[in-house]
């Protein structure tokens, strides 16, 4: 597996510059996206609207492969711009009472926030639940749950400290109390194995451009049936109806499906490189991916541990992912990333933390090293 994944390096052409650790932010795309992408566009340059076709057959090509990585039908699969998209098609389509109220964990990225903040001023109340030590815990998600509870959103995994939320765990607390749980799936989609049937999750919204290693500007909603149903649109359009091909039949009869949240023309090219990317993770095996981000960030933090770093995310077996955040010694996290990137490391700092996120195409070779840069700028500090 080790040398499957040696070859797939070769893919990123990045790792001849930089030891790229950094894709809970903004992931480099592998050479079979570019292809994609140049080709679509010598394409456009050359027959214009001609090939349109061709690239909506593409399209549905990535559905289907979005719902085979997520374990759903290609009709309960939608096309987004971006993470929080997909959320406000949800904050936008229930049917809020005023007095209703959301849960949702106080450090969650503001993608899963500001869609709900924004219905405050229609009477929606906010409920947040605390970490604990960079743990969100069900007890508390319970607790804050009330009959006028109608939605609890959170992460798959919360982008500082890497928890990975028992989603499945959490589905059953949800319905039991009747509230819908919609996921934002951004920092756990293309890294860990998920199947929302399973989970029974309502509602999950991805970008492509984390894990999912697509370009920026494409992203994938997933919309179980029995939520769609009770969905307003919050902005439909001409090709969120039955015959929308026949311009002058105004009949207002939406797609039975999630296609109605593709209100218009999609993202034809970002959709060409989001095809590549998922055949890719489907190729090689969420699985297996899984696997070989988890033994990557295993030894990771055991190589911390040794150097006498505090390790800040939770790391038991079913609430590890991809994320890892330390304390750095005796110097300001941003110094330690500046540092860290002229030495060609990218990684971020995140709450006077350091946070490493690396993929597949990573290896232990890329941890050694960096363990070797940290100790390199503590070196230099000294000797001024």
């Amino acid at each position: 597996m080790a040398d499957r994944f040696g070859k797939i390096r070769k893919l990123f052409p990045i790792t001849r510059k930089y030891i790229y650790l950094n894709h809970a932010a903004v992931s480099p795309i592998p050479r079979p996206v570019a292809e994609a992408l140049r080709k679509q566009v010598a394409e456009q340059l050359a027959y214009g609207g001609r090939a349109e076709d061709l690239w909506e057959k593409r399209a549905e090509q990535a559905r289907r492969e979005a719902a085979k990585l997520l374990g759903a039908k290609p009709s309960e699969i939608a096309f987004v711009t971006n993470t929080t998209h997909g959320l406000n098609l949800v904050a936008r389509g229930v049917d809020w009472k005023r007095g209703d109220n959301v849960v949702l964990p106080r450090v969650e990225f503001p993608a899963n926030v500001y869609p709900w903040l924004s219905l405050q001023a229609k009477g929606l109340r906010i409920k947040f639940v605390p970490e604990r030590d960079g743990r969100i815990l069900l007890d508390d998600i319970e607790r804050a749950i009330d009959r006028r509870t109608r939605v609890v959103a959170i992460s798959f995994v919360e982008f500082t400290s890497g928890y990975r939320n028992d989603l499945t765990a959490l589905s059953k607390i949800c319905h039991d109390k009747g509230a819908y749980l919609v996921v934002d799936g951004i920092q756990g989609v293309g890294a860990l194995k998920l199947d929302v049937k399973k989970a029974a999750i309502d509602a999950l919204s991805a970008g492509g451009h984390k894990w999912l290693l697509a370009p920026q500007g494409t992203g994938i909603f997933y919309c179980r049936p029995g939520l769609l149903r009770k969905l307003e649109h919050p902005m439909p359009g001409w090709m969120s109806v039955v015959g929308w091909e026949n311009y002058y039949q105004f009949e207002y009869r939406l797609f039975k499906d999630c296609r109605r949240f593709e209100s218009a023309q999609k993202n034809l090219l970002g959709l060409c490189g989001l095809l590549e990317a998922l055949r890719l993770i489907n190729r090689l095996g969420i699985d297996a991916i899984e696997r070989r981000i988890l033994e990557i960030t295993d030894y990771l933090c055991e190589r911390l541990q040794t150097h006498g770093y505090r390790i800040f995310s939770p790391r038991g077996d079913r609430e590890k992912s991809g994320i890892v955040s330390f304390y750095p010694k005796r110097r300001k996290a941003e110094a330690v990333w500046a540092s860290l990137l002229k030495q060609g490391f990218v990684t971020s700092a995140r709450q006077g933390r350091i946070r490493i996120s690396p993929h597949f195409y990573n290896n232990f070779a890329d941890i050694d090293r960096l363990l070797h840069a940290l100790s390199w700028g503590r070196s230099q500090k000294r000797a001024r």
